[in-house]
């Protein structure tokens, strides 16, 4: 920022364990000194609510007589020794003296409009009481209208009403400095991410600032992802990868930008080990992301770059050996969607033609509303993957489009619902665009469905997969198969 004064940013984390799973848990954020709040003096400063507080600036006045007996609770909620900020007895009697009163307390409590809240995660591997609703945007760092657009589209169609937001890389455009992470991603969607989740994966855009090898820099300063295994999944104690769940769903977060590129052993050591636990205990979905795509003709081309034919020589088949689901990236800035894939580790031609080995499945479109269906049939090794590119959450690029292993593809700014049915054990798959307005709001929708259930691998076979992992080696593959760029 030409021209401004150095600004000294501090970045909090707070802690809280030992939550219920499944409970909604309400908070206000505020500014207060220690000795305030020992002698229970303390002024909360609201941080959302009307647009004025959204610009930054906050009411300290008392909340109104009209929310007064939430006031009451809330006071005995953060006093409840009767200290002085405590709640006191009130006679039973005229309602307004009752409310002055309350109003006079201190400290003085924001309005329950303006609390924050967030649920925590069902229990791992939970069966679904309602639908859980994902949030998937790639390419988002942009922070101009475009990424406000998308946005506000996706809140509207939502209602503001999902469980997680995952980050699919290039949060902070040019370079992922600390200002444009504060810029373009934390004013842009805070008051999302007040309210959900967000996990994230480094893309190219977050990594010139940031050592994803030593694992410095702002990037790692302001995301804190679930590396330690408490979350769900296998421990990998490392900030750029890491797996969670979400009830029956398992999460799989892979940084592509370096550590895949670049053959790091402990990445692939641990993303073996955790989708075999994962196809063990028999998740309803196994979904992996990271930024650049193994497919696509966006505006990257998946046959003429290199980063994007590693990821099929060294993630693809290891996806694909433990039965993933779904695989999103971002990257290239548009929408592409693939047919169920099984094998497709070369050229787009592999999978060009009616009758190509490489494609498990196909989806069927319904001519009237336009909603397309795919069945998987098998689970585990060989069962088939879809792959979705996601990448238009703040730009679009342009590109051919024309990869004949998607079944759809469209150059136009939007982001990723997904939406996780436990009943019928279906997905259904939204492109939500960026206008507000009824009927422009989902651009494509398709439902993945997964038939009957998957028997859980027994321990022999578990033992003989691990015997045969020695035979998957992402060296060996690369030695074999020479490149060119084309």
């Amino acid at each position: 920022r030409a021209g401004a004064e150095p600004q000294e940013t501090h970045h909090h984390a707070i802690a809280l364990e030992n939550l219920s799973p499944s409970s909604t848990y309400y908070y206000v954020t505020a500014v207060i000194s220690r000795e305030d709040l020992q002698g229970g003096k303390a002024t909360v400063f609201a941080a959302s609510g009307d647009n004025t507080e959204r610009d930054g600036s906050a009411s300290t006045s008392p909340a109104p007589a009209a929310g007064a007996a939430e006031e009451h609770a809330m006071r005995a909620f953060l006093f409840p020794e009767g200290g002085p900020g405590a709640p006191q007895p009130q006679d039973e009697g005229d309602e307004e003296d009752a409310a002055a009163a309350v109003a006079n307390e201190a400290p003085s409590i924001v309005s329950p409009a303006k609390y924050f809240s967030f649920r925590t995660f069902p229990e791992p591997g939970a069966a679904l009481r309602e639908p859980v609703r994902v949030w998937a945007v790639g390419d988002g760092g942009t922070g101009d209208y475009k990424a406000k657009a998308v946005r506000d589209a996706f809140a509207n169609f939502t209602g503001g009403d999902w469980d997680l937001t995952l980050g699919l890389g290039d949060l902070a455009y040019y370079s992922g400095e600390d200002w444009e992470y504060q810029k373009k991603f934390f004013e842009i969607y805070k008051e999302e991410n007040a309210r959900v989740p967000v996990f994230t994966t480094p893309g190219n855009h977050d990594r010139p600032t940031s050592d994803l090898w030593k694992q410095t820099g702002p990037y790692f300063d302001v995301f804190t992802n679930p590396g330690d295994g408490k979350s769900g999944g296998v421990a990998s104690n490392h900030p750029s990868y890491y797996s969670f769940d979400y009830g029956p769903i398992h999460f799989v977060s892979v940084d592509s930008d370096r550590l895949g590129l670049e053959d790091d052993p402990g990445l692939y050591a641990w993303l073996e080990k955790d989708l075999a636990a994962a196809q063990k205990a028999d998740y309803d979905w196994i979904v992996a992301y990271h930024h650049q795509p193994p497919y696509s003709k966006g505006s990257h081309d998946s046959d003429a770059q290199y980063e994007c034919y590693k990821l099929r020589q060294n993630l693809v088949p290891m996806f694909e050996k433990y039965g993933v689901d779904l695989v999103l990236a971002g990257h290239s800035h548009s929408y592409e969607r693939s047919h169920l894939l099984s094998g497709h580790f070369g050229s787009s031609y592999e999978a060009a033609g009616s009758d190509a080995a490489v494609v498990k499945g196909r989806w069927e479109e319904d001519p009237e509303s336009g909603v397309a269906t795919l069945v998987k049939r098998e689970c585990g090794q060989g069962s088939g993957t879809v792959y979705i590119v996601a990448g238009s959450g703040g730009k679009t690029s342009g590109g051919s489009l024309d990869h004949p292993a998607m079944h759809h593809s469209r150059n136009e700014l939007g982001s990723l619902l997904l939406e996780f049915d436990g009943e019928d054990k279906s997905v259904g798959i939204y492109l939500v665009g960026s206008e507000v307005e009824p009927g422009k709001q989902v651009l494509n929708q398709a439902v993945l469905r997964k038939a009957g259930t998957c028997p859980q691998m027994s321990d022999q076979e578990e033992d003989d997969g691990e015997k045969d992992s020695g035979t998957f080696s992402w060296e060996a593959r690369m030695e074999a198969e020479a490149y060119s760029y084309g």
